[in-house]
């Protein structure tokens, strides 16, 4: 299975806008079967979220990747 992971960070959430506030390691629980799959829903994802993360001054990365790469925690 194939997972979208993304790091997101918030660009001026500290009065150094030069060190942005990120968090990594996020991830979409739903897994796709094969790696494009994976890569068309991210960039469709992408395309639906960009304007409104730069509204936001949110920068975010996504990418691709197996379950067996993904530390996985229960929250």
């Amino acid at each position: 299975m194939f997972y979208i992971v993304t790091t997101i960070c918030f660009l001026h959430l500290t009065n150094l806008p030069e060190l942005p506030v990120c968090f990594a390691q996020g991830f979409v629980k739903y897994g796709f079967e094969t790696k494009e799959e994976c890569e068309v829903k991210k960039n469709n994802l992408i395309e639906l979220i960009d304007q409104d993360l730069k509204d936001r001054q949110v920068s975010m990365i996504l990418y691709c990747t197996t379950s067996n790469e993904i530390e996985q925690r229960d929250v």
